[in-house]
């Protein structure tokens, strides 16, 4: 229920490819603590714009109470009706004090369980019978700084918006925290902990103490310590609500459509009366200060990441400021320097030989305070001395000859372009999205701007930007009189006189004397190169679906095209183009992996990603290449008015595909780097074998076995694409604000003239589910907790009623286990279930029920769900809780069918294989409404039964 800031997930670097750091989750004292300061002096109750020269966007809406409560308001259609609540209580894990470390997130979780108005067990049956999802609807986060409440209220009519706000106004002042929920609520927080210990985030712990030794910020990560968890109690987790839930330290943003005069009225009825505690006074520490000279390092071993990281950073303590018109041009400047070597940084790491997997930079000020900058790379193997000197070869020579006029340029096409696509998808930005913004940028001290404002003031800055000034600008950020140095991961560090940090300061040292060479900045780049075809493309046949406003144009060489003109996402476009039959003609276990990422790092014929990139700077064009279960598809997104080039990008990564050996070698080193980490983990054993058990053994399942997978070469990779590239007939489908008729004829010209060989007809696969099986695995790692999964065999994808009402079963599964495992038991952290039918295995079909607990549980909570379900299947469904699982789902269907994703993806690609597909929207609303308690009910005592389950557990070694 919590992540990370967005200026900490920058500075913090995540250390594996399935670790995501979502862990981030100042106090009270007493008055003669020189640290101390009262509220006053750190409690903001204004709003940024009152102290600074940029106006905020003119849409807001920003009201404050008596009792210092702010709101601000703001209108948006997406998605369409619906309202979004925020509660965003300034106070997070900075705020505890020595031994309430934990509390500001444990308090959050607390609120859900016991309110003045919903008492223990009755929000989530209340949001769900409305038609909110918890978890995607309602939900809440606890940061450093900050503890935010989410609600997304299905429709913004007046009971709704007065039924949400008096959810919100209980949490600001109505919770109960009964100690028997506390009690409880622990256990949940405890599975929790376990859930998110990984080894990255082992790695982030360390990093954090050593780049923040000094700041308060360092020994106050947001989950806690077990020992103040354990020792938590009602009494303690009310004395921190009393002292930071107050009105003068809330702000609620409201963004969604809405009557914004009707709810500024319900605003001022539910907080108006609200008062702050009588009699406690909050006091809020200082931030600390770390030490700015010199160099220092830090060296962990931990293999179990599955790779290694090499950054040098560069740090200072800053103080807040108000924000301006000149603070934000700076920062606009910074992120041009930024930008300017991460572009260095991305060539770099294509080029041949390097001993880079990946390489970013990245600077900014964390919490108001502290300011960064970093290059940090993933490396290959043992290479960490030759990545160090690389890495800081490449700042070297930034930092002494600077970037060039052609290396300017690009970032400024690129900045422009974003900023240009920001105005023009204004209207249909999400409205969690927009209420993110507002409250970072309120919680940073910042004025929250429009796009079209922030293009109007920051377009100019760009484009006067000199390159003299870029420069400067770079060697500023870099100009403070430290470094740190580190190395995390698989590689090991020995030398039997000296320490590995040692090592490592000898090994920058001599690093720092090397001789530098300019940088060479390769030549001149162009595209599109391919000749633009003229002729028209022959038209063999036309169909027009009324029903749900889709073209159909099939030309004369067999190219399907589907075209769909809408106005959910204004200015936006998206293309798919299909062709082939993807992994069911895979010749070689894996091949489809690699080829993925061979082709997405190869560029195309004439120019490599990193000049592909460059050519397309200025432009919001992306072309990815995909290896689907029954196709291959080149998915396309940008700007309508881009639609020419982005079918140019398709057209060249079919006509002049690339396959390079430097693309090859880059990726196979990044794959030996997943599979590393992934037998570390048994999330990762998840992927590396349960997949394929539950499969049936089919080696197109999962991750293909590591030492096949090995075995694979870039010749085997380009004989298997490069004919179907070449030859397969194409189906092109485009959604998006666009005119059908210049679509067709783009296309037609495009792809309709091309010779392309007739369809091979369709393929199909077979699988075995492995009913009453039993796999037991260890992973290599150290972490205590199993993964254990629960699944049963069900049936294919394409009778769509079936496959709807597996949907809700999944869904009551889901909130049964909920229920009975989560909150009864505390047992686990979050239990998921879902419906995974095929599409091309016929007859082939899985529900599956998944959680990471206690290893000593493991067997324990494999039979528990079993019996769930068993009951389920053996009494049936009730009717109240088909409808809990049922309104969210038709909430979900209405967003969804908004959306030109769905249709891209739902509806319309491959259509012309699977017709059916073009009937769904037409009954998706009415079959999910005509459900009923009695057909699940079936669909449970056919499908849910104990015997046929398969169960999975997944455990660290040596237990």
């Amino acid at each position: 229920m919590k992540r990370m800031k967005p200026e900490a997930a920058l500075f913090v670097q995540s250390f594996s490819l399935l670790v995501v750091i979502l862990l981030l989750l100042t106090g009270c004292s007493h008055l003669d603590r020189p640290d101390v300061l009262i509220a006053d002096q750190c409690m903001d109750r204004g709003w940024p714009h009152e102290k600074s020269d940029l106006r905020p966007d003119p849409d807001m809406v920003f009201g404050s109470l008596e009792n210092g409560f702010r709101y601000v308001l703001k209108r948006n259609s997406e998605p369409a009706d619906r309202v979004g609540l925020y509660l965003n209580i300034r106070a997070g894990s900075l705020h505890e004090t020595d031994d309430q470390r934990g509390y500001a997130h444990f308090l959050e979780h607390m609120l859900f369980n016991g309110t003045t108005h919903y008492p223990p067990g009755t929000l989530v049956k209340y949001f769900q019978s409305i038609g909110m999802s918890f978890g995607a609807d309602t939900n809440a986060h606890t940061s450093f700084d900050e503890t935010v409440y989410r609600i997304l209220l299905p429709v913004g009519d007046r009971r709704h918006l007065e039924e949400g706000l008096l959810v919100m106004a209980d949490f600001a002042r109505g919770a109960l925290l009964l100690e028997e929920e506390v009690e409880r609520e622990r256990g949940i927080i405890l599975a929790e902990k376990r859930t998110r210990d990984t080894a990255g985030y082992r790695l982030y712990e360390q990093r954090m103490r050593f780049s923040f030794a000094g700041a308060r910020v360092a020994e106050r990560l947001p989950i806690g310590t077990d020992e103040a968890l354990v020792r938590a109690d009602a009494s303690m987790l009310r004395a921190f609500y009393d002292t930071w839930y107050r009105p003068e330290n809330m702000v609620l943003v409201v963004v969604g459509d809405m009557d914004i005069d009707l709810t500024r009225e319900l605003i001022g009825e539910q907080f108006g009366p609200m008062k702050a505690p009588p009699g406690v006074d909050p006091e809020c520490f200082e931030y600390g200060k770390f030490d700015e000279q010199g160099t220092e390092a830090l060296y962990v071993y931990e293999p179990e990441v599955g790779s290694t990281e090499v950054s040098i950073s560069s740090r200072w303590n800053t103080v807040p400021r108000v924000d301006s018109f000149a603070w934000q041009a700076e920062q606009i400047k910074n992120y041009v320097a930024t930008s300017l070597i991460n572009n260095r940084l991305k060539r770099v790491t294509g080029e041949p030989g390097s001993p880079l997997t990946r390489a970013r930079s990245h600077s900014g000020v964390f919490l108001e305070r502290f300011g960064y900058v970093t290059v940090t790379a993933t490396i290959e193997g043992q290479k960490w001395q030759q990545s160090l000197e690389l890495l800081n070869r490449t700042l070297r020579q930034a930092l002494e000859y600077g970037f060039t006029d052609r290396e300017l340029a690009r970032v400024k096409k690129e900045i422009r372009a974003e900023l240009e696509k920001q105005v023009q998808t204004a209207d249909s930005k999400d409205s969690r999205k927009l209420a993110d913004d507002i409250i970072r940028k309120i919680n940073s001290n910042e004025v929250f701007l429009s796009p079209r404002q922030e293009l109007e003031l920051y377009g100019p800055v760009v484009d006067d930007l000199s390159l003299d000034e870029a420069n400067k600008v770079f060697r500023s950020l870099w100009a403070h009189k430290n470094r740190q140095l580190f190395i995390a991961g698989t590689v090991e560090i020995e030398d039997g006189q000296a320490s590995p940090e040692e090592v490592v300061l000898a090994v920058f040292d001599r690093s720092e004397k090397q001789e530098l060479p300019a940088w060479d900045n390769g030549g001149e780049i162009s595209f599109p190169y391919l000749p633009e075809p003229k002729e028209p493309a022959a038209v063999a046949g036309r169909k027009r679906f009324e029903d749900i406003d889709m073209e159909r144009v099939v030309f004369a060489n067999g190219t399907v095209v589907n075209v769909k003109r809408t106005v959910y996402q204004p200015n936006e476009v998206l293309v798919a183009i299909h062709f082939g039959h993807g992994r069911l003609e895979e010749p070689l276990p894996g091949l489809g992996m690699l080829a993925e990422a061979v082709v997405r790092e190869s560029g195309v014929g004439r120019l490599n990603r990193s000049e592909l990139e460059e050519a397309l700077a200025g432009h919001s064009v992306e072309v990815t290449f995909q290896v689907g279960q029954e196709s291959f598809v080149l998915n396309g997104k940008g700007l309508a008015g881009e639609l020419e080039l982005l079918l140019q990008v398709a057209a060249t990564r079919l006509l002049d595909p690339a396959f390079r050996e430097e693309a090859y070698q880059l990726s196979m080193e990044r794959f030996t780097q997943m599979y590393d980490q992934m037998a570390s983990s048994v999330e990762g054993m998840l992927q590396l074998e349960g997949e394929r058990f539950l499969a049936g053994g089919n080696p197109r399942y999962g991750l293909a076995p590591r030492d096949r997978f090995m075995q694979l070469r870039l010749d085997q990779v380009r004989d298997w694409l490069a004919p179907v590239l070449a030859t397969a007939q194409l189906e092109v489908t485009v959604v998006g604000d666009v005119d059908p008729g210049e679509a067709v004829d783009l296309i037609g010209r495009y792809f309709g003239t091309l010779e392309r060989e007739s369809s091979t007809g369709k393929l199909t696969d077979v699988l075995r589910f492995p009913g009453g099986d039993v796999l037991k695995m260890e992973a290599a790692t150290g972490i205590d907790k199993a993964m254990v999964v629960v699944a049963w065999p069900t049936d294919d994808f394409w009778d769509i009623e079936r496959t709807r009402r597996l949907n809700i079963l999944a869904a009551i599964l889901d909130d049964r286990l909920r229920l009975e495992i989560r909150e009864k038991l505390g047992a686990v952290y979050s239990p998921a279930v879902y419906s995974m039918p095929s599409k091309v295995a016929p007859g082939y079909g899985v529900i599956r029920a998944m959680m990471t607990g206690d290893p000593a549980q493991a067997e324990f909570l494999a039979a528990r769900v079993k019996e769930v379900a068993a009951d389920i299947a053996e009494r049936g469904v009730e009717e109240e809780e088909l409808r809990r699982a049922l309104e969210p789902s038709l909430t979900s269907i209405k967003d969804m069918l908004q959306t030109n994703r769905y249709w891209l993806e739902s509806v319309m690609s491959l259509s012309s294989r699977h017709p059916e597909q073009l009937e769904w929207p037409l009954s998706i609303r009415s079959g999910f409404a005509a459900i009923t308690a009695a057909e699940v009910s079936a669909m449970a005592s056919m499908y849910l039964r104990p015997e046929q389950a398969a169960v999975i557990i997944l455990e660290p070694e040596g237990r």
